[in-house]
């Protein structure tokens, strides 16, 4: 009976040991700071990284805990939600959007980061010195061709063949935009277009901006790519239509389906899943960003809304 109980009480000391230690096993904590959309109902290109993280066993409520946070286009929130969410002690921090990685940068020297919609090269970004690898603690996806703007404009002179005037929607409040405009004027200048500029930080300076954009004879516009204009993605297609001035934006989302004009530049949304497969995983299992590469696009893709095509009266020769 001695040796029957001594090796019930070492099966059960085992026992509790293991217990013990799958109590002190915490699921990664990920903090999330979204440009724009909700959670869990979430914008097409979050819901592509976390499906990619799903697929991969990464769950939030079992093998994942997820502490998310939306700045819904205003880009002056990203610094206070990324503190937030460092507040509530994660493991590693996800910022979308140019703005937030930049304020995710001065935020963490110490955390796993990993930024994903870097709109412009993140070398010009500040965020690294080499797309082969990550700085220090972040690497990302960006969205960056260095002929894209080029191939952008060829996109758009199908739809408006012989332009003379290009509107350039931006959001004046976001540093990148701003550097996206000075490159959109030097590549329309090489072909004698003249670029419009077409500043709105929410939709309340939509009406202003396309009417003066009108006055200056302005024939087709392009929205530059960001959680802010995508966060007023169908207020843009809405106001296009009202006022009789095509704006085509360089955003997924939707935005056709909404009643825009068309889509033209890097589609993201695959690059979203791609961040969640070949960096957020591989960071999960230990792999610091330093030993992992950049991520970024191949090419531009235009995808046009047919209806509005017609009846914006442009070319239909992109079929």
């Amino acid at each position: 009976m001695m040796r029957l109980f001594s090796v019930v009480g070492t099966v059960a000391g085992v026992l509790w040991l293991q217990g013990a230690f799958a109590q002190t096993q915490t699921v990664p904590r990920v903090g999330f700071v979204a440009g724009a959309g909700g959670y869990p109902k979430m914008a097409v290109t979050n819901q592509a990284f976390f499906e990619g993280l799903s697929d991969a066993g990464y769950k939030d409520g079992s093998t994942l805990t997820v502490v998310f946070r939306t700045a819904e286009g205003n880009m002056s929130l990203m610094p206070e939600l990324i503190a937030q969410v460092l507040a509530e002690k994660i493991d590693y921090l996800v910022v979308s959007s140019s703005p937030g990685c930049a304020a995710a940068q001065k935020a963490t020297s110490t955390l796993p980061v990993l930024c994903i919609s870097v709109q412009d090269s993140p070398i010009k970004e500040g965020l690294t010195t080499t797309l082969e690898h990550g700085n220090g603690n972040l690497i990302g996806v960006h969205s960056y061709l260095p002929d894209g703007i080029s191939q952008q404009l060829r996109m758009l002179q199908q739809l408006k063949p012989s332009l003379k005037k290009l509107g350039v929607l931006f959001n004046p409040a976001n540093a990148t935009h701003k550097r996206l405009l000075t490159d959109w004027q030097d590549v329309a200048a090489a072909q004698k277009i003249e670029v419009v500029p077409m500043p709105a930080v929410g939709p309340a300076d939509l009406e202003k901006t396309i009417l003066n954009a009108e006055a200056a004879d302005a024939e087709i516009a392009i929205g530059l790519l960001g959680a802010d204009t995508y966060a007023m993605r169908k207020e843009i297609a809405e106001a296009a239509s009202a006022h009789g001035l095509p704006i085509v934006m360089d955003t997924p989302g939707g935005f056709n389906q909404m009643g825009g004009v068309a889509t033209i530049g890097v589609d993201i949304v695959p690059l979203y899943r791609r961040g969640a497969i070949e960096l957020m995983i591989p960071m999960l299992k230990g792999t610091p960003p330093s030993a992992l590469a950049w991520i970024g696009p191949s090419e531009a893709v235009m995808k046009v809304n047919d209806d509005m095509i017609a009846k914006f009266g442009l070319s239909r020769s992109t079929k």
